[in-house]
């Protein structure tokens, strides 16, 4: 129920020296306060950004969760996962990866990046579109990341993640949340991956290396443009300037514009395949 401010002034104790106009009036400001807080409101501008992108992976399910899943849907034979894929984390592969003169005959298969995010549009299709890099060996508090995008051969940053369909069972078929709508990229489809060696054609130093994945929901980050003495340059409008989308910051995602986004690290060796002490290396030539 709400009140008049007459009626509160008339139930507040009249403190010596207020008169009743004056507790009238506190009254009034005490009721717009009450008011503004209960209406309700919700407000979404622009950059609102209700479901968030994740990345994400197939995991060792125990039976108890896949009793879970079972009772809560008949329909599911199994928990619902993404197929199965490069594992974030340390790269163990069977034989070693190596920097070769040519190219690494041990060098990884293709293999698929999956993300997903919930948000849908008015016709109920995915929102978002999902774009990602790949940073290499990137120091600790980096303020600008785009010297240390890497393989943009393998995963050109401005492409974004395409739709897919995992069929009947999957994990699409969502348990008690919305439909995850996954995405997917597929790296070296074509050609496999061959860190070592094919770094946009350049070859990395021997030793342990990091990769960073980084995806997001928005374009990547434009800072302001600014004139010759540092000031933000501004439209007729009045509103700050952004540098063209060809001067992005790759890596770097757009907070201020209601961005969300996602990271997960590999760490991976290369030998030295001229090195003289037996590393199993795989080296081959160029054909």
């Amino acid at each position: 129920m709400v009140r008049s401010a007459s009626t509160i002034a008339s139930r507040c104790p009249q403190a010596p020296g207020l008169t009743r106009a004056t507790v009238a009036a506190i009254g009034a400001a005490l009721l717009v306060a009450c008011i503004i807080p209960d209406s309700g409101l919700r407000v979404q501008g622009d950059a609102s950004n209700p479901g968030t992108v994740r990345l994400v992976q197939a995991v060792a399910v125990s039976e108890q969760a896949t009793d879970a899943c079972n009772a809560a849907s008949i329909d599911l034979t199994s928990c619902p996962l993404v197929p199965e894929t490069l594992p974030f984390g340390a790269i163990n592969p069977a034989t070693p990866l190596c920097v070769c003169p040519g190219r690494d005959g041990n060098a990884l298969s293709f293999f698929d990046l999956y993300v997903e995010d919930p948000d849908l549009d008015d016709d109920g299709r995915p929102k978002d579109t999902i774009i990602g890099a790949l940073l290499l060996d990137l120091p600790a508090a980096t303020v600008d990341p785009a010297p240390f995008v890497a393989y943009p051969n393998l995963f050109p940053p401005s492409v974004p993640a395409a739709n897919v369909n995992l069929g009947f069972n999957s994990y699409t078929d969502a348990v008690e949340r919305p439909e995850p709508l996954v995405r997917r990229w597929t790296l070296g489809a074509e050609t496999g991956v061959d860190l070592c060696n094919d770094n946009a054609g350049a070859k990395l130093e021997p030793g342990l290396h990091s990769l960073r994945l980084i995806v997001t929901d928005r374009p990547w980050y434009r800072p302001l443009e600014l004139d010759d003495d540092g000031e933000s340059v501004q439209d007729d409008a009045g509103e700050p300037l952004r540098v063209p989308i060809e001067e992005a910051a790759i890596g770097v995602p757009d907070l201020p514009g209601g961005a969300s986004y996602a990271i997960a690290d590999y760490a991976f060796r290369c030998a030295d395949g001229l090195d003289l002490e037996p590393q199993n290396c795989n080296c081959v030539e160029v054909m």
